[in-house]
């Protein structure tokens, strides 16, 4: 039946597959625990597929985005699997798209896997997902409408709560027109280790990089996440380069479960370079919604409270505050792309301004995820002097079904 209601569906009208995919949803909530694709299917293989849309408005522009994905993964023996994943990325009423938008019909993932993920080691060779900690060194980009892979070789070992990873990658270039491709010679090699055996109820989790290429250098770090005690949650990276850069960060969280919502107050500080090489992060929401402010020459704080009003709603508020790291250096976007050139003689001004974030998500079932965000980046000095001195708005609603 789900396969007659998509092709009768006139998939070309957005709005129309939304609510045909929201409104089908609601029936699937007994299906089979690998999915309602797999139902009929033998164990060793999986189907899966996903649907986000996404409207947006951001600098006076509003637009649609979507993202199709179609996955087969193929387990022939226990020790040895395939996966392989599509992807359609593009974007509606959107007058210059690029490769961060839009890449038609593409190949994502594709990886064999050798050895077993529960047990002591596998290595996957292929294009992958590279994901560490909490994505503000390597992570996927998934808010992004094309998102980031790798192609990698990557071995792991692993056993109970304490894993260590070496691997050596290329990031995959998004091509609008043509088959996605890495850059040679832009390669990534790295050792990360997670250790959640050391410190009781927290992972400690060293790590060293070295790139290539476009911008060569070393990058040594170590990150900390866990609980202290019942009520309060951390974590706290540092890391170091060549030149003398490094970047810190420390957040705490305070839990008040038993509590009406159950709120969590968060409070977070960060610093980073006027150098730094920021690699590959995850920065949507880390560094404010808006997207305006990444990591690279940067102090700021980040102040918040998280609400629970129901196990399937979260709501949360949060403020940042932003200033330059370095006054001789420029502003950078969470893309990492320079958005206001150094000042000559260094800016008067370091102050970039505070933002303020308003999201909520809901989540009634294991197959979508529905969500709203709003933030708002108000000029400070640097911006008002340096730039045109304007705010910026941003607004996000999205359905993410998959199957």
């Amino acid at each position: 039946m789900f396969a007659r209601i998509l092709k009768s569906a006139n998939m070309r009208n957005p709005l129309h597959a939304l609510l045909i995919l929201f409104f089908l949803s609601l029936t699937l909530g007994g299906q089979d625990v690998r999915g309602p694709l797999n139902e009929h299917l033998p164990s060793w293989i999986t189907l899966g597929a996903q649907v986000r849309y996404r409207a947006e408005g951001l600098h006076d522009q509003n637009y649609l985005l979507e993202r199709y994905r179609f996955d087969v993964g193929i387990q022939p023996l226990p020790w040895m699997a395939f996966f392989s994943e599509f992807q359609d990325a593009r974007a509606a009423h959107m007058p210059i798209q690029d490769a961060s938008v839009k890449d038609r019909v593409d190949l994502r993932q594709a990886y064999v896997r050798i050895g077993k993920e529960d047990g002591w080691w596998d290595v996957k060779a292929g294009r992958q997902r590279l994901v560490f900690g909490s994505e503000r060194v390597i992570g996927a980009s998934e808010w992004g409408n094309t998102a980031r892979v790798f192609d990698a070789i990557k071995l792991a070992f692993h056993h109970k709560n304490d894993r260590f990873d070496v691997f050596s990658s290329s990031v995959v270039m998004n091509n609008p027109t043509a088959w996605d491709h890495h850059l040679d010679g832009n390669n990534l090699h790295g050792v990360y280790g997670s250790f959640g055996s050391w410190i009781k109820d927290s992972k400690v989790e060293p790590y060293v990089l070295l790139r290539t290429g476009l911008r060569k250098g070393w990058t040594y770090g170590l990150r900390s996440a866990g609980r202290i005690g019942p009520k309060w949650t951390y974590e706290t990276e540092a890391l170091g380069q060549h030149s003398d850069q490094w970047a810190g960060l420390l957040q705490i969280q305070r839990h008040f479960r038993d509590f009406r919502w159950a709120p969590a107050l968060v409070g977070e500080t960060n610093y980073a370079s006027g150098g730094l090489d920021q690699l590959y992060p995850t920065n949507h929401s880390i560094y404010g919604i808006a997207d305006q402010i990444g990591r690279r020459n940067t102090k700021n704080v980040r102040g918040g409270i998280w609400l629970h009003p129901e196990k399937w709603l979260t709501l949360k508020g949060e403020g940042h505050f932003f200033w330059l790291a370095d006054s001789h250096e420029g502003l950078y976007a969470a893309s990492g792309a320079q958005t206001v050139a150094p000042v000559i003689g260094g800016a008067k001004y370091t102050d970039v301004g505070p933002e303020l974030d308003l999201l909520a998500d809901v989540k009634l079932s294991r197959f979508y995820d529905i969500g709203a965000q709003y933030g708002h980046l108000f000029p400070g000095k640097f911006l008002e002097t340096y730039s045109n001195g304007a705010g910026r708005s941003f607004y996000a609603v999205f359905l993410d079904f998959h199957l």
